[in-house]
C-alpha cells in the first residue's frame, strides 16, 4: 500500500494524535491524577481504533458505544463549570492547556483524514469512530480552557475561575452517576470473577451496552477458549431479545413459538442459560452480562448472581 493512501495518512494522524496527548498527560500536574489517567484512558480507546484499522482482530478489542456517552458526561460538566466560554480562547497561563489545544487540533485533523478515508463509511464502527473524534476534539477544547483558567500564572494570582461557581462534579462522580461507566463495570466484572474464583469457577465474563456492543470482557485463568465467544454471544442475545437466555430456551424447543431462531443473526443467538439483562433500579435495560465456562446450570446461576450483583452495586 503506497504511502500516499488515505488509510496509511489516517493511521499516521492516529498515532500523531496518540502521541500529542501524551505529550499533555506528562505536563498535567500530579494534583490533577484523575485527569492524567483520564487522558490515558483516552489514549487506549484511539489505540482500539487503530487496531480496527490494521485488522488486528487478534486481541477482540472493540470500541464501545458507551465511549461517545462518557465523553458528552465529560464535555457537559466542563461546560456547565465555565459557562460563557469564548469559543476563541486560546491558552495563555499553562503549559499544559497549550500542549492539549495542540491535541485537540490533531484531533480535529484526524476527523478529517477519517472522513477522506477510502473506508465503508456506512459500517457501524465506522460510524462510531467519527461521532467518537468529533467528540474528543471539543472535549479536549473543554479540558485546555479548564487548565488554563485553573492554572495561576504567579504565586500571588489567582486562578481565573469565577468565585460564584460550584465545584464542578468530579469524572469519579459523573462515572457514580451511570452504572455502565468503564470504571464501574470493571468494578463489578472484578466482583463476580472474585465469587466465581471463590467457588472454583474458571469462567469468561463479558458486558456489552444496551446496543449489544461489548464493552469489556474477563477472561478468567483455564477458561476454555470456546468460552470467550459463547460469554459475549450470551451478552448479545441477552440484551438484543430483552430476556435471559434461560427464558428464551424454553422458547425455542422443537415446536414453541421462537423454534430456529438460534440460527439468526450469523449465529449470535444463544439458547442455554449464562446470558441476562442488566437494568437499572426503575427496571430500565442497560446492557446485558454473559457467563460461559461451565455447566448451563452453573453458567446460569453465576448470571442470575452478576444480575443481583450489578442491583445491588447501584444501591451503595
Amino acid at each position: 500500500m503506497p504511502k500516499t493512501n488515505s488509510q496509511i495518512e489516517l493511521v499516521g494522524a492516529i498515532e500523531e494524535l496518540i502521541s500529542n496527548i501524551g505529550a499533555a498527560r506528562a505536563f498535567t500536574p500530579s494534583s490533577q491524577e484523575e485527569l492524567r489517567a483520564d487522558l490515558h484512558h483516552v489514549q487506549m480507546q484511539l489505540n482500539q481504533i487503530l487496531r480496527y484499522l490494521r485488522k488486528d482482530t487478534a486481541q477482540h478489542v472493540t470500541l464501545g458505544e458507551n465511549a461517545v456517552s462518557e465523553l458528552e458526561q465529560k464535555i457537559d460538566a466542563y461546560e456547565a463549570y465555565f459557562e460563557g466560554f469564548d469559543p476563541y480562547a486560546v491558552a495563555e497561563r499553562c503549559r499544559t492547556a497549550a500542549l492539549t489545544e495542540v491535541a485537540r487540533a490533531s484531533a480535529r485533523r484526524v476527523e478529517r483524514v477519517y472522513a477522506k478515508a477510502d473506508l465503508a463509511v456506512g459500517s457501524r464502527e465506522s460510524a462510531l469512530h467519527r461521532r467518537y473524534l468529533n467528540r474528543l476534539s471539543d472535549y479536549l477544547w473543554a479540558v485546555a480552557r479548564y487548565l488554563d483558567a485553573t492554572a495561576p500564572q504567579s504565586r500571588n494570582e489567582k486562578a481565573a475561575v469565577p468565585e460564584d461557581r460550584a465545584p464542578m462534579t468530579s469524572l469519579k462522580e459523573l462515572n457514580a452517576m451511570n452504572p455502565m461507566s468503564l470504571p464501574n463495570i470493571k468494578t463489578f466484572m472484578q466482583a463476580l470473577e472474585d465469587e466465581a474464583a471463590r467457588r472454583g469457577l474458571q469462567l469468561v465474563i463479558a458486558v456489552c451496552n444496551k446496543e449489544g456492543r461489548p464493552i469489556a470482557v474477563h477472561v478468567m485463568d483455564d477458561a476454555f477458549v470456546a468460552s470467550y465467544d459463547i460469554a459475549v454471544n450470551k451478552a448479545f442475545t441477552a440484551v438484543s431479545l430483552k430476556m435471559s437466555t434461560k427464558e428464551l430456551a424454553k422458547l425455542c424447543v422443537p415446536g414453541g413459538p421462537l423454534y430456529g431462531l438460534q440460527h439468526t443473526n450469523q449465529g449470535k443467538i444463544v439458547i442455554f442459560g449464562g446470558g441476562v439483562t442488566l437494568r437499572d433500579r426503575e427496571d430500565n435495560i442497560l446492557g446485558g452480562l454473559g457467563v460461559s465456562g461451565s455447566t448451563a446450570e452453573i453458567d446460569t446461576m453465576m448470571g442470575d448472581v452478576g444480575e443481583e450483583l450489578f442491583l445491588r452495586m447501584q444501591n451503595r
